[in-house]
């Protein structure tokens, strides 16, 4: 999508859609020490939210990801091209989703875990995000386009197919987010004290 559909041009030069893989990574270094901080100081105050209560902040965080996307296609002036902000904000989303969950995921899984399963727990754990790696090609197969010689046939209608499956993720996303946070006070009740 962003060698096709994203406008690249920044001071007059066109970025390589190449460089985009990298936003995340940046993301990464640049807001771990940021979460870091901000947990142990919600911690230290009795704020720090639960384990439960992250992962659905991160699935809300990710449908909001889409949905700028989304947006921002509304906002485009020309029908094959979305700004380059609302790629970045995606990005941004998505990593601020994911510092929400990685950090804590595993771990919970360990300490979660019967003693004498927690390697094969740490294996579910690693299974379920082959699996999320699956739905997201399923997802990317989604938005494929037809191509003749490599170049898209109709740039506007591969948008807009890229925005509908985004829109349909993004709702399905907050959804089930939604749904996380109000039964994370249940979930808190089986997780035997630990936070």
């Amino acid at each position: 999508m962003a060698d096709r559909n994203v406008d690249r041009i920044v001071f007059g030069l066109e970025l390589p859609a190449a460089m985009f893989q990298s936003v995340n990574a940046f993301f990464i270094i640049t807001l771990a020490p940021v979460f870091s901080i901000v947990w142990i100081y919600l911690n230290r105050r009795g704020w720090e939210p639960s384990t439960p209560t992250k992962f659905a902040l991160a699935l809300m965080q990710l449908g909001l990801g889409f949905l700028f996307l989304v947006y921002g296609a509304s906002l485009a002036t020309d029908p094959t091209q979305i700004a380059l902000i609302w790629l970045i904000l995606l990005y941004l989303l998505h990593t601020t989703a994911e510092l929400c969950i990685s950090p804590v995921g595993l771990s919970m899984t360990t300490k979660l875990s019967v003693p004498s399963v927690v390697g094969m727990m740490m294996g579910c754990w690693f299974l379920a995000m082959a699996g999320g790696n699956y739905i997201s090609g399923t997802i990317a197969a989604m938005t494929g386009s037809d191509t003749v010689g490599g170049e898209v046939v109709d740039p506007a209608a591969a948008l807009a197919n890229y925005m509908d499956v985004y829109y349909t993720a993004g709702i399905y996303s907050i959804g089930i987010g939604i749904l996380a946070l109000f039964i994370s006070p249940v979930l808190r009740r089986f997780m035997h004290g630990i936070k």
